[in-house]
């Protein structure tokens, strides 16, 4: 029996929701570009999540550039930190990330604890287990030499003469830090001040896999919320966050492995989250996880170990979505203290404080960092149905379906035709989200739209000459009902 990996990639390959970039060329990993029905659900995630995280919160929300000079990078500390453990075959030259090789050994064996270790080792410990338990090249099957540090980030020499060395950027926070100063100043901010963004990162990964989960360009959602550590207001654009410390999230404490139920008030109280503010940001990607449709067994929050915190980090609470792949990161939240502001105005030499109550000082930040690549195909995979029809099909939200209609003419008669497309330019000048088609069987038709998740197919059929009326089928069920079309438009 194929496993809904399997089936959930025959769909996306089928239907070209994303799809391997210059395919026509030799292949290089962790690149992946989108077909229109992919492009369609990315926006939708999108805009469900600035509803929340832009608007809800009063954040203001900026673009910024993805090529930036190397002294950001030495502030911030990725030139010197932004590394994964490589090991390198000695016979073919085949790189991998050495702590995933052991992860996944582990994991074969079900040994949990050896595998929890693993992030906890150092450089020679990874290379004496590879060696210990007989790690070979999964390519030709060579000795693997030595781990190394490898960094991550892409390098490129800037203007004719190349002096100027710059990178792409590996997260876009760094823009809305160097940009801060000039921000608050432009667009009269006030603590807290939220500054949110969507764009492209880069990592140069060493070994890309699992189709988005591992990619070397993709598709950030950040929010840096700055405030005076001095004070905790409730009040965040029209969220009141002590009106919401009763939300429950499934929360796995560090080192440990089950989850338990907690409220955000709970995980406050024991200190397992640092501030108000991060409790908003916990709320906010809860609520988005729930409006985006995943079930609230298939995911959860992880309190991350002192060994894996980001080198910026003081305390980080990652979300993760339960696939075939097992519980990958979808969103990282961290409280990066003042360490970013603090370093840029130390390398830059420009002074980047705020006074707040009469007092100045460095803001501190709390970050939510979500990686819209991964929930896109967590909520690919967690959408899947089989079985129920003769055909596997995505369950998903109207709010994320690529279309909302799918509008048919029953057969290939020119009258229907005309009717059809007639409805069909109406409802896209209304603005709704739809598609036309008349090719192939209606059968075939409400097949393929089942299994791109448009929730309704509106089928123009000899009655609706008649009566003006049309069958509107409704995905989950597959049940129709008869309307007038005036409904529709109205």
């Amino acid at each position: 029996m194929a496993s809904k990996e399997s089936k959930v990639l025959n769909i996306i390959s089928r239907r070209g929701i994303f799809f391997q970039s210059f395919s026509i060329y030799k292949e290089l990993g962790g690149f992946y570009d989108y077909g229109p029905i992919g492009v369609k659900i990315r926006n939708n995630i999108k805009e469900m999540w600035r509803k929340l995280f832009i608007d809800l919160t009063q954040a203001i929300e900026i673009e910024s550039t993805d090529i930036m000079p190397e002294a950001v990078f030495r502030a911030s500390g990725h030139l010197s930190t932004f590394t994964d453990p490589m090991v390198r075959c000695k016979v073919c030259n085949t790189a991998y990330r050495a702590d995933k090789l052991l992860e996944e050994f582990y994991e074969k064996r079900h040994d949990l604890k050896a595998m929890d270790e693993v992030k906890r080792l150092s450089l020679e410990e990874l290379s004496k287990r590879i060696k210990e338990h007989g790690i070979r090249c999964e390519r030709c099957g060579g000795e693997l030499g030595n781990v190394e540090k490898f960094n991550l980030m892409f390098q490129l020499k800037i203007g004719p003469t190349g002096t100027e060395t710059g990178y792409l950027r590996p997260e876009t926070a760094q823009g809305i830090f160097v940009d801060f100063r000039d921000l608050f100043k432009t667009q009269g901010l006030k603590m807290p001040a939220l500054i949110g963004q969507i764009g492209k990162s880069y990592r140069n990964e060493i070994s890309p896999r699992q189709q988005l989960v591992r990619m070397r360009e993709f598709t950030q959602m950040e929010l840096e919320l700055f405030f005076d550590p001095s004070e905790e207001l409730s009040e965040i654009g029209f969220v009141n966050i002590d009106n919401v410390l009763d939300t429950r999230l499934s929360f796995v404490n560090a080192g440990e492995n089950k989850a338990v139920d907690a409220s955000l008030r709970e995980l406050l109280e024991s200190k397992k989250i640092p501030n108000k503010y991060f409790a908003l940001l916990l709320y906010l990607e809860e609520r988005l996880m729930q409006e985006l449709g995943f079930e609230k067994k298939s995911y959860r929050f992880r309190e991350l170990e002192k060994e894996e915190l980001p080198h910026y980090s003081k305390g980080n609470v990652d979300l993760e979505v339960n696939t075939e792949y097992g519980f990958i990161e979808v969103a990282g939240n961290a409280y990066r203290t003042d360490y970013d502001l603090s370093s840029h105005s130390k390398v830059s030499g420009v002074e980047i404080t705020v006074v707040n109550n009469g007092r100045k000082f460095v803001p501190h930040v709390v970050e939510a960092s979500m990686g819209l690549d991964r929930i896109m195909f967590a909520l690919l995979e967690n959408s899947l149905v089989t079985g129920d029809r003769g055909w596997d099909w995505l369950k998903l939200r109207e709010a994320v379906a690529p279309y909302r209609y799918a509008i048919f003419p029953l057969q290939k008669d020119e009258k229907l035709i005309a009717k059809a497309r007639e409805l069909a330019r109406l409802m896209a000048e209304k603005g709704e989200n739809i598609i036309y088609s008349e090719t192939g069987s209606i059968g075939k038709r409400y097949a393929k739209a089942d299994e791109v998740g448009i929730p309704y197919c509106i089928t123009i059929d000899y009655q609706t000459l008649e009566d003006d009326t049309v069958t509107i089928r409704n995905r989950d069920d597959a049940k129709q009902i008869r309307k007038l079309i005036a409904e529709l438009l109205a």
